[in-house]
């Protein structure tokens, strides 16, 4: 399946629309090169393209946009538009049960649950993160806050969840970071 557009003929000729077109254009490819599948569609406003590779290991990724106005028309000031970016990138990993955690953004009440949760600590790489683990610290987060360190140092890492064999890496950015995931299938 390709990713198509669902845009109105009015909305093509829109600078907005060939950003997007672009940003799906070049997903498109990147999966294709790694002999996976996508589907998704695009317009103006928004995406929404899922991909998903099976070497060397399954990997699905997803990828939305959505820009909301109040006006109902894209050229008009930013002031009046809210954008919602996700990046999803999912794999399972068989047999790592015993070595569940979650890295996530920190909250207000973080230090009050710090004090009488101790599986809750700060991430050394980063103030603004906390990590919730269930055991003693697995070394996969070492090698994750390695390769994701400039995504971390960003601040487009949302959460990175490790539960039921499953490890979920969410994002809120724009940028497809395709060379920090091939460094991430290649070492984890």
């Amino acid at each position: 399946m390709k990713i198509k557009p669902n845009a109105s003929s009015n909305e093509m000729s829109s600078p907005f629309y060939k950003m997007n077109e672009n940003f799906c254009t070049d997903f498109e490819n990147f999966i294709a090169k790694k002999n996976g599948k996508v589907k998704g569609k695009y317009n103006a406003w928004s995406y929404q393209v899922f991909g998903k590779i099976y070497s060397p290991k399954n990997w699905n990724l997803m990828y939305k946009k959505a820009t909301f106005t109040s006006s109902g028309n894209l050229l008009l000031s930013s002031k009046d538009q809210s954008l919602l970016v996700i990046v999803e990138w999912e794999t399972e990993r068989k047999g790592t049960h015993n070595s569940e955690f979650r890295i996530r953004k920190k909250t207000r009440t973080d230090f009050f649950k710090k004090i009488v949760n101790k599986s809750i600590s700060d991430l050394n790489l980063s103030e603004e993160y906390i990590l919730e683990t269930k055991n003693n610290k697995p070394k996969l987060i070492s090698k994750l806050t390695e390769i994701l360190k400039s995504l971390f140092l960003s601040g487009e890492i949302y959460k990175i969840e490790h539960r039921n064999d499953k490890l979920k890496i969410e994002m809120r950015t724009e940028k497809h970071h395709f060379e920090i995931f091939e460094r991430l299938i290649t070492e984890i």
